[in-house]
C-alpha cells in the first residue's frame, strides 16, 4: 500500500505516510483500510507525510472524492500535511482552500513544525515504514 498508516490512541494520534505515486483509488484504499484495522472514525489528530510521495491526481479529482464532507465530521480535529515537492504542494493548499470553515488543517515542510502544531510529542520511529 502506497499509503501507510498507524494509529496511537496514547496520543489521540494517526499518521499516515504516502510514498511513491498516489492516486484517489489509493485514498480510498486507505479509508477503509482503517477502518478494517479498527481505527476510530474521530482521531483528535492525524499526520500525513507526503514528502516521497507524487499525486497521480489533480484537484478536482480530489474534489469530486471528497464531495459532501462535513464540518460536522471533522469538528474538534486537526490535520497537519507534510509535503515539499511542488505539485502535491499546490493540491494541498488548493484542498485546505476549500474544505468547509470548521475543519483545522494546516501545511508544514517539516515534521518538527507539525507536531508542534497539533500539540503532540513526536517518538522515535513514528514516520519510518
Amino acid at each position: 500500500m502506497p499509503i501507510h498508516f498507524r494509529h496511537d490512541p496514547e496520543r489521540d494520534l494517526l499518521i499516515h505516510v504516502g510514498v511513491g505515486h498516489l492516486d484517489i483509488e489509493d485514498i480510498r484504499n486507505l479509508r477503509q483500510e482503517r477502518q478494517r484495522a479498527g481505527v476510530p472514525a474521530r482521531v483528535r489528530h492525524t499526520l500525513t507525510d507526503f514528502r516521497r510521495a507524487d499525486f497521480d491526481f489533480d484537484i478536482e479529482s480530489l474534489r469530486a472524492y471528497e464531495e459532501g464532507l462535513s464540518e460536522d465530521d471533522y469538528a474538534g480535529m486537526r490535520h497537519a500535511e507534510i509535503v515539499v515537492k511542488p505539485h502535491p504542494l499546490a493540491i494541498l493548499l488548493l484542498w485546505k482552500n476549500w474544505l468547509p470553515d470548521g475543519i483545522s488543517v494546516e501545511i508544514f515542510r517539516d515534521a518538527e513544525a507539525a507536531y508542534r502544531w497539533l500539540g503532540v510529542e513526536p517518538r522515535p520511529g513514528d514516520l519510518d515504514f
